[in-house]
């Protein structure tokens, strides 16, 4: 703050003074080198204040310049954001219809399988009684023989011995 003030009142000395060597021109007088270099330092001082205005426009258009660029940029980078969003959003979509049609499809199969293992043991237990139910008709069977032979056993054994007998009968006569 301090800087400002004290160079705007060396330019409004150096103005002024400017002024007086220019009416001193004006009227004829010769200058002095004193005056010869303030003129030379107020010209210079105009010069550094004309470039330093063209600096501070350049230095404007170029902060303006950058400034749409970085909007511009962030404007990408938010669409860009916002484009992956969506797709992130479309991919856990996808996942989740994907997830849900495995798990149907899974839900479906063990329904299957529960089935088949369901008529499975149902078929298993018809052809195991089936199985019971004839093995103990042929074990009947088995008895009802067994009882045949004993008896036929029985009778050839009274035969053989109703032979012996009449052949012992034959013999002895």
């Amino acid at each position: 703050m301090a800087e400002v003030l004290v160079t705007s009142v060396l330019e409004e000395a150096l103005k002024q003074f400017s002024e007086k060597i220019a009416r001193k021109l004006t009227e004829g007088k010769r200058l002095t080198d004193t005056e010869i270099i303030v003129l030379l330092l107020d010209q210079m001082n105009k010069r550094m204040e004309i470039m330093n205005e063209s600096l501070n426009k350049r230095i404007d258009d170029l902060r303006d310049s950058l400034s749409e660029r970085i909007a511009e940029t962030n404007k990408r980078v938010d669409e860009l954001r916002d484009s992956l969003s969506e797709k992130i959003a479309e991919t856990n979509k996808r996942v989740d219809e994907i997830r849900d049609s495995l798990n149907e499809r899974i839900a479906e199969t063990n329904k299957r399988i529960d089935e088949l293992r369901d008529s499975l043991n149902e078929r298993m237990n018809e052809i195991n009684s089936s199985l019971s139910e004839k093995i103990a008709e042929t074990n009947r069977r088995i008895d009802e023989l067994r009882e045949d032979v004993r008896a036929l056993q029985g009778e050839i054994s009274s035969i053989k011995s109703d032979i012996i007998n009449l052949m012992k009968e034959k013999i002895l006569k």
